[in-house]
């Protein structure tokens, strides 16, 4: 495995006569790694060339100014390294070629992809150099967490006196974190180039992972009913208590009490479950799966309500009994047969056919002397149908509306569902 270690050279000289080097520590999670040979060097150069040969190959990336600076600093603490031959040259003049933000990131990165792994060093650098350099590691993060072993920085205690070595990677995860959690809380969706290290990171980017594939699936059931919710939040909470994380706790917070809302929906009935999670996609703007949901809640509520029928009530436990010991055909026996057969049913009144749901002529008079009963149901069919042409003129790719007319319209027909089926509970003759 090549090993590199990749330093900017700044322009910090050799002490003054009568004064001493600076002191170096390494923080107390990279003593646990490395030891240095002696307390006091010029800069972080000859730190490296003295603790780091073992390592791999000494790079750096340098200006004329840095080179003349530090080929002094090499004198004076008596170290034998080309900085032209192990060296990447970047102009100081603004102007140049060299000195181009593109030519610098794409040298730098040639630079790193000739090693496995790396340490970066950006302690020191001419101008916007350093930055750019982190914001470049940020990427090459993304792409490889593993590749970029520490980034060392000397964190001054004390100028031109004392400095601690730092590790700035654990920073490039957190920026990957907050990428993460605040692209998850805008649209519930999760990168899959973003990767990490730290395991805590991982599991909660595999499990919001988990969590988007089932919700933009619609694949709600096991979803709300299973234990990703629950472990999803019980790492957040976790990862809460890091400090590290503190700038971005605001992401987290909102995101466990949103997960919350969402478990908690497991105690509601169907169609207030599906009412809670269609305005959800709406407000993160998947108009699609909102107008669905919308018209799946609509006719669980037509169900919930025809099967406060007491016989009507018994037929549906009896045929969900038959789609959990999975009768055949699976296609017939399903949740979507009753919801969809339920629907039907309350559109065409005293014209639907005995059928699987269904069975019997008593059960069909006993459901259309129901419906006689409710007033306004034609108002009521013409919601359903106007929502079902909706949902298929979206479905089939060939509408002509604008997403700005998509929303109105769904915000009207969500309205509508507010008014009759919760408000007014207008199906429901025994209220």
């Amino acid at each position: 495995m090549k090993k590199g270690i990749i330093s900017i050279l700044g322009t910090i000289m050799p002490p003054r006569e009568g004064q001493e080097r600076a002191e170096y520590c390494f923080s107390n999670d990279l003593k646990e790694k490395f030891s240095l040979k002696k307390e006091r060097y010029t800069n972080m150069l000859p730190l490296i060339l003295d603790n780091f040969e073992e390592y791999g190959e000494i790079r750096t990336i340098y200006t004329n100014l840095s080179k003349e600076k530090q080929t002094t600093v090499l004198d004076y603490e008596r170290l034998d390294y080309d900085i032209e031959k192990n060296g990447l040259f970047v102009s100081e003049n603004i102007e140049d070629k060299e000195a181009n933000y593109s030519y610098f990131l794409d040298k730098y990165n040639e630079l790193i992809e000739e090693y496995d792994r790396v340490i970066i060093d950006v302690s020191h650098g001419f101008r916007h150099f350093p930055i750019l350099a982190v914001v470049n590691l940020i990427i090459q993060n993304i792409k490889n967490p593993e590749k970029i072993e520490y980034i060392f920085f000397a964190k001054e205690i004390k100028q031109f006196a004392k400095y601690e070595v730092i590790d700035l990677k654990e920073y490039l995860e957190l920026a990957n974190l907050s990428f993460m959690l605040s692209t998850f809380n805008q649209n519930y969706t999760v990168s899959s180039n973003i990767q990490f290290t730290n395991p805590l990171y991982k599991k909660v980017a595999k499990e919001l992972s988990e969590f988007s594939s089932h919700f933009l699936s619609n694949s709600f059931k096991p979803l709300i009913e299973g234990k990703t919710i629950e472990h999803i939040i019980d790492n957040l909470e976790e990862l809460q208590q890091k400090d590290a994380v503190v700038n971005f706790k605001t992401y987290i917070v909102d995101i466990v009490e949103h997960l919350e809302d969402i478990r908690q929906l497991k105690y509601k009935k169907e169609s207030i479950k599906l009412y809670e999670l269609s305005k959800i996609m709406d407000e993160r703007g998947y108009q699609l799966n909102a107008i669905t949901l919308l018209f799946e809640a609509l006719g669980f509520y037509c169900l919930e309500s025809i099967a406060t029928i007491e016989d009507v009530g018994v037929r549906v436990e009896e045929f969900r009994g038959d789609i959990e010991a999975k009768e055949k055909p699976l296609h017939i026996y399903s949740t979507y047969t009753l919801v969809n057969e339920a629907r039907v049913i309350t559109k065409i009144r005293n014209r639907f056919k005995v059928s699987t749901f269904i069975n019997s002529y008593e059960l069909k008079d006993t459901i259309i002397q129901y419906l006689n009963r409710i007033e306004n149901l034609n108002q009521f069919k013409q919601f359903i149908e106007a929502l079902e042409a909706l949902r298929n003129n979206l479905a089939h790719g060939n509408s002509g509306f604008t997403l700005k007319d998509v929303k109105l319209i769904y915000t009207k027909n969500l309205h509508k569902f507010e008014k009759m089926a919760i408000e007014e509970d207008m199906l429901n003759v025994n209220k």
